[in-house]
């Protein structure tokens, strides 16, 4: 009987050897993903809590004018963008929702961050409830 590997299984084990190269850098690119991934949502949160700092310190009659309903940026000129100091984020926008309407007392306010990675979008929110009489 001979001794040793015959070229087939030779051929056998690179082809087992490759196939788990490419599983292993697979899963070490989806990795990398996530990981920027979360680095950005935690930059998202971070601008959103900016801006959420901003609303609870405005006065309740004025959250309509410093924050108007649904509109990108805070409107013309990029209002947010100046309170967060600037976008980071690629594709970033950020906007206020006022609900159940802009004009309700008490008024739930939501901060909608979105931002694109590799053609998706991401969004990050959080919101506070606020009222004239709490003002």
């Amino acid at each position: 009987m001979r001794r040793g590997m015959t070229f087939i299984e030779l051929l056998v084990a690179i082809v087992v050897m490759i196939i788990a190269g490419v599983w292993l850098l697979g899963a070490y690119h989806a990795s990398l993903q996530l990981t920027e991934v979360s680095q950005q949502t935690s930059v998202a949160l971070s601008d959103a809590k900016d801006i959420m700092e901003r609303i609870k310190s405005t006065p309740f009659l004025a959250l309509s004018a410093s924050f108007p309903d649904g509109v990108a940026g805070g409107g013309a000129p990029d209002t947010y963008g100046a309170i967060i100091g600037g976008y980071s984020l690629s594709g970033e926008q950020v906007t206020v929702r006022h609900q159940p309407s802009a004009v309700a007392d008490p008024r739930e306010l939501i901060v909608d961050v979105s931002w694109t990675n590799s053609h998706r979008v991401y969004r990050a929110s959080l919101s506070t409830v606020r009222s004239q009489s709490a003002s």
